[in-house]
Formats: structure tokens, C-alpha cells, sequence
């Protein structure tokens, strides 16, 4: 079984990673607010067409880092793991909790440092506009959204091995991130990846909101059952071996 405490050590090495992307991201900004202590630095931060929460980034430059986060944080098949089980729903159940976990693990880490970096820098609009709010509904999308694409990284393996799932997997998530930049198709999970930006600049809803959220919590539920489907035809031992 995988250490917690090497866990706990890979899960703050990537709270660093996240903030050294935050600062190199968001340097520019930061000066403009040192100018001019006025100007609204959460808006320009929080934007999702470029910078630290773009969805480029988030389903594309955070996507291989994600993948192998799993790899890590999660049990490997061996069978000597295998056996304990008393059934293949019983491994899947278990593994798809530990899917969820990365994945909420992966998401809280990114959010965290914008969060932290926009109380620390730009406090008042950090009040005005309820932040943390815009914060936990983000989070809450961008979880279920990992936990699909963790859940298409298993049911790939499940067929093949890692090195094709992690392929397969970014190129799938790269073809989203297609769809959403170049032919603006909104109903894509790329669309839902950053909600702080249109709440902020274009004035998103509740209602708005917790249609996007259903959508995503729906999508995952789709995942799981597809993922269910999977393990049942799985032969343990091909995966295994070319693993």
C-alpha cells in the first residue's frame, strides 16, 4: 500500500507547484496592482481563456501531471491486491473512491493557491464578490470533471495499458479543449472546467450554475457505470502484465 505520508508529501509538492505556476502566470498582474491598488486583479487572475485557470491549462498543461498523480496516489492491480477482494464490484468500488479522492486532491490544490494568492493580494474584491463561494462551486465542478477523466484514464486501461491510457486520455481531453477554443461548442466539460471568469465578468446565475453541475455530476455517474462495465470484462492478468 502506498505511504500517506508519501501522499501527503506528493500532494504539497504540487500545492508548490501550483503556486510557482500562480506567480509566473500572474507576475504582470501583480504589478499593475502595485501601481494602481484599485485595479481589480481577481477579474484578470481568474480568466479562462489564458493564464493560470484557462481552460488550456486545466485540461491540457495540468492534464499529464493529473494522470501520473493518479498513477501514484492510487493502488496498483497486483495480484496479490487483487485477491483480497471478494469481487470485481468490490475492487472497482475501491478504486473509484480513490479515483475521487485524487481528483478532489488535484482540483482543491490548483483552486487553493488562487484562492490563498487572491485574499492575500487583492483582499477587497476578494470580499465584495464572495469569492469563496465562486471558489467551492469551481471546485465542486472541476472535481467532478477530473473524476471523469480519471474514471476514461481506468476504462482505457482496463482495455489496454497505462502508456495508451494516458495517450488516449490527453488526446481526448485535448480534442475537448478543441471544441470549446476553436469551434465554441459551450456543452463540453471544457466549458464548466473555469465558472469563476463568467461570474465574475459576464454575471453567470445560480440557476446557471447548478445546471452546469448536474450536467458534470451526471456525466460522472456515466463514466462509473461505463468504468463497471469495464472491470466485469477485464482479464486482471494481461493488465498486469502490461502494466
Amino acid at each position: 500500500m502506498k505511504s500517506n505520508q508519501k501522499k501527503v508529501y506528493v500532494s504539497l509538492l504540487l500545492c508548490f507547484l501550483f503556486g510557482c505556476l500562480w506567480m509566473t502566470y500572474n507576475i504582470h498582474y501583480l504589478k499593475i496592482k502595485q501601481l494602481d491598488p484599485a485595479y481589480p486583479l481577481i477579474i484578470d487572475v481568474s480568466g479562462s481563456v489564458e493564464g493560470y485557470l484557462s481552460v488550456k491549462n486545466l485540461l491540457i498543461t495540468y492534464m499529464i501531471p493529473l494522470l501520473l498523480f493518479y498513477r501514484f496516489f492510487i493502488e496498483d492491480e497486483h495480484p496479490h491486491r487483487i485477491v483480497r477482494f471478494t469481487s470485481r464490484i468490490d475492487l472497482y468500488r475501491r478504486r473509484t473512491i480513490q479515483v475521487f479522492i485524487s481528483s478532489f486532491i488535484f482540483a482543491f490544490s490548483i483552486l487553493l493557491i488562487h484562492f490563498a494568492a487572491v485574499f492575500l493580494f487583492d483582499r477587497f474584491h476578494f470580499v465584495s464578490s464572495d469569492f469563496w463561494k465562486l471558489t467551492l462551486l469551481n471546485l465542486a465542478l472541476l472535481t467532478c470533471i477530473y473524476f471523469s477523466i480519471g474514471l476514461l484514464y481506468y476504462f482505457i486501461f482496463d482495455y489496454s495499458n497505462s502508456i495508451m491510457a494516458m495517450a488516449a486520455t490527453f488526446c481526448i481531453c485535448f480534442f475537448l479543449y478543441v471544441m470549446k477554443s476553436q469551434l465554441n461548442l459551450a456543452w463540453g466539460p471544457a466549458s464548466d472546467a473555469n465558472v469563476i471568469d463568467p461570474f465574475l465578468s459576464s454575471g453567470m446565475t445560480g440557476y446557471q450554475s447548478l445546471i452546469l453541475l448536474g450536467k458534470e455530476v451526471s456525466l460522472s455517474l456515466v463514466m462509473a457505470l461505463l468504468g463497471l462495465f469495464a472491470i466485469e470484462e477485464k482479464d486482471f492478468l494481461v493488465g498486469v502484465s502490461d502494466d
